[in-house]
């Protein structure tokens, strides 16, 4: 039907090899302030982005847009917001979830772990504002998790 009005028909990508995985990886109002994707502190990203990334075509945010390995999708998201961190210094702590309140038990690739990646981004950015540690979240979440 877009096709009849012109319209460039979507056409989802083609699925990630195997263990790799796709998903953004947005800055967030809380670390980046008003920078909008054209600000200067996003050039050497944008002139050598992480392994299987690229820069997202985002309107009010900068952002990357990702196909990288891991074991399930919590691996590839963490360990590309820690090369983004330890390389360019910046805290990515959004991937694209909208509504963190709904859920789907659809597994550690699927989009519960999508969901869960969005709420453990958020807590470490808020905790890091607020002046808790990596470590005050582990324990927390060690003491609430434990039978």
């Amino acid at each position: 039907m877009q096709e009849a009005f012109g319209l460039e028909p979507y056409r989802p990508p083609p699925p990630p090899p195997p263990g790799h995985h796709r998903f953004v990886l947005l800055d967030t109002w809380l670390s980046a302030g008003d920078a909008r994707p054209d600000d200067p502190r996003y050039d050497a990203i944008k002139a050598n982005p992480p392994q299987g990334c690229i820069i997202g075509d985002f309107v009010y945010s900068f952002g990357l847009e990702c196909v990288r390995p891991g074991t399930d999708l919590l691996d590839a998201v963490s360990s590309t917001c820690a090369e983004v961190r330890e390389t360019y210094g910046h805290l990515f702590a959004d991937v694209g979830v909208e509504k963190v309140e709904e859920w789907s038990s659809d597994g550690k690739d699927g989009w519960g772990a999508k969901i869960l990646a969005q709420l453990l981004l958020m807590s470490a950015e808020r905790a890091r504002a607020l002046g808790y540690t990596t470590d005050d979240l582990i324990r927390f979440l060690r003491q609430v998790g434990e039978p």
